[in-house]
């Protein structure tokens, strides 16, 4: 039986990203909050920048004409302040990342009162996830695939809810999520290539680059493998002969069941 459950851990290990562990607050320190600068962004009073680490804020496509009236920056940025005031303490627990292009400090923030804001704000469908890594930790992942079922907040909007990869060329120029069923894989010159539809040359793709082909690799596992099966990606969608999203990590390619 042992024998049994370690080969079933193996198999399962090589198909589902090991998830990251759960913040230890305890090593936490305390800041006190001069403002909310967006919804996923604070400034504490000794002057450093936090930045919510792995989630993002639902911004405008690139084509979208009117910004002005795009509420769901707005939105989420007033559902964090409703918890987050100025003069505010703030258990602060910075991540391996460290800082982002902007200078501003990658970290998991925590109320007084034991409110996990990643967890509350991807719960209530006000923020995204960045990506889908080992990095991301369960019980945030949890809280997107919640607010995706019960469509809450953005999850609700058309301009944000999950895209059939039928439909991906709707999303071209803005961050999506993007779900569907694989019909063809296959690797030329050192790429991997996620295909949606019979016409490759016009559907939507998934780009694997080489270090994320070496993953699979690692994996004992052939691109090949993800014919048939139902996926779900995030990201950029730009055009390339179609709708296509690169991913950086193969944990990024998330395997749906049927």
């Amino acid at each position: 039986m042992l024998r049994y459950c370690l080969l079933v851990l193996l198999f399962l290990g090589n198909h589902f990203p090991l998830l990251a562990k759960e913040p230890d607050w305890q090593a936490a320190e305390i800041g006190v909050v001069e403002r909310v600068v967006s919804g996923n962004s604070l400034q504490l009073q000794d002057g450093r920048h936090l930045r919510l680490a792995h989630v993002r804020v639902p911004r405008a496509p690139l084509t979208y004409q009117d910004e002005a009236h795009w509420r769901r920056q707005k939105v989420a940025q007033e559902a964090l302040e409703t918890h987050v005031r100025p003069g505010d303490g703030l258990l602060v627990l910075t991540t391996d990342k460290g800082y982002d292009r902007h200078r501003r400090l990658l970290v998991y923030a925590r109320t007084e009162e034991g409110l996990w804001l990643q967890q509350h704000l991807l719960s209530g469908g006000y923020l995204l996830l960045e990506a889908m890594s080992q990095e991301v930790p369960a019980a945030l992942q949890q809280a997107e695939r919640e607010a995706m079922r019960g469509k809450r907040g953005l999850w609700s909007d058309p301009a944000h809810a999950i895209v059939s990869a039928l439909h991906a060329d709707r999303a071209v120029g803005r961050f999506s999520v993007i779900e569907g069923r694989v019909v063809g894989a296959d690797e030329v010159r050192g790429l991997g290539y996620l295909n949606f539809a019979e016409d490759w040359r016009e559907d939507f793709t998934i780009r694997l680059p080489r270090p994320v082909i070496r993953q699979l690799a690692d994996q004992g596992r052939a691109i090949q493998q993800f014919a048939g099966q139902r996926v779900r990606v995030r990201g950029w969608v730009f055009y390339s002969g179609g709708p296509m999203i690169e991913v950086k990590d193969l944990a990024e390619i998330v395997e749906l069941a049927d």
